[in-house]
């Protein structure tokens, strides 16, 4: 056991010292605000370095946790949690690994010791302000760190959508890209922005096109036909990376812009994201858009950007603005990835429904919590 105080300006800082010396498994002890002509806050944390403990025993921990990832009172970015009031050391297991009633009782004292944790959260050492201040952006769906990281710079909410638009990044729409692909998850919508996109470039006098790529969802390919009849532009549906090569080639000569349209699969299909990657190889100038829905849950969004991160992606869009209740998860993405937004839709409407992305619109929508027409 090795058990260490630390001293900085903020709680966000002495975390991150916590993090870096003792690893995301440290245990808080104690934290202290101290006052005075050089304020500070003390942090005394722990860490159980302890390494016979089974295998069998870790997973009975490790699934222990899991049952209170959800609480209010734990995050598990971070392991900020009050200490148990009687330490239960690990003892060294026998060699059949068997579970003992030794066992039995160091796992049960973990749980006790776990239940603790859940009851004697971390924030409740923190000032009311404070608290206050994260609370309200966690029913925002931000995540602990990013919270804590706000109420270091913050003392009133009034004060939080200002800080939220020093870290969103948006799209300066130069009108200079010559074709666009867009991707994203299954369902996420490409196809309807992909029509909403175009009609909004023939609106402002350029010529332009489809390319369609979806030949896997059934219909997607006559839903995009649809759409440039009613426009009065050309679509091309391309069924291989040769034929979409030649149709952008030839498009490319003759339109201002062409939009491209992808097959959504499951972003952790290894071969789906090389095709993607082959087909951004063109000699045409390309925007790729990644598209996520804001009615998915932080973990989903994370995920998929993560599957997706190793393609140039240029600019993030989020779709399905309308079917959202909380939007701090966009912030998490924003702040984790640091990709500008190009857009947001908030309807099936074509070809309405879509808008460009202004920093003061997202923070709106961050700190709103029932309704995204903030």
């Amino acid at each position: 056991m090795k058990i260490k105080k630390f001293t900085a300006r903020t709680f966000a800082e002495v975390l991150e010292l916590v993090k870096k010396e003792l690893g995301q498994d440290a245990i808080i002890l104690s934290t202290e605000e101290k006052k005075g002509l050089r304020p500070h806050v003390e942090v005394t944390a722990a860490i159980d370095y302890d390494q016979n403990v089974t295998e069998r025993v870790r997973n009975q921990a490790d699934g222990i946790r899991d049952q209170i990832t959800h609480s209010p009172h734990f995050t598990s970015n971070n392991r900020l949690v009050a200490p148990p009031s009687r330490p239960t050391p690990y003892r060294n297991p026998p060699a059949s690994g068997a579970i003992t009633d030794d066992l039995r009782s160091e796992i049960g004292g973990l749980r006790t010791m776990i239940e603790e944790m859940k009851n004697s959260g971390y924030e409740l050492s923190l000032p009311a302000k404070k608290r206050m201040l994260l609370t309200f952006l966690r029913e925002r769906s931000v995540r602990d760190e990013f919270a804590l990281r706000l109420c270091d710079t913050i003392s009133e909410i009034s004060e939080i959508p200002l800080m939220l638009s020093a870290d969103i990044k948006i799209k300066r729409h130069s009108g200079t890209q010559k074709a666009v692909m867009l991707i994203g998850p299954t369902g996420v919508g490409k196809t309807t922005t992909i029509a909403k996109l175009a009609a909004q470039s023939v609106k402002a006098g350029k010529k332009t096109a489809i390319i369609n790529l979806d030949t896997y969802r059934i219909g997607a390919a006559e839903q995009s036909r649809i759409y440039a009849r009613i426009l009065g532009i050309p679509l091309a549906v391309a069924t291989s990376p040769a034929e979409f090569h030649s149709s952008l080639s030839k498009l490319s000569e003759s339109r201002d812009v062409v939009f491209i349209d992808t097959t959504g699969k499951n972003p952790k299909d290894e071969a789906y994201i090389n095709d993607i990657s082959e087909l951004c190889k063109v000699a045409v100038p390309l925007e790729l858009h990644l598209l996520m829905s804001a009615s998915g849950d932080d973990e989903c969004m994370i995920e998929a950007y993560r599957s997706y991160r190793n393609l140039p992606i240029d600019y993030i869009a989020f779709t399905k603005i309308d079917e959202a209740v909380r939007f701090g998860s966009l912030y998490n993405l924003l702040l984790t990835y640091q990709k500008p937004v190009a857009y947001i839709t908030t309807g099936q409407r074509v070809p309405g429904d879509i808008e460009y992305a202004t920093v003061k619109r997202l923070a709106n929508l961050i700190v709103s919590k029932e309704c995204y027409q903030c």
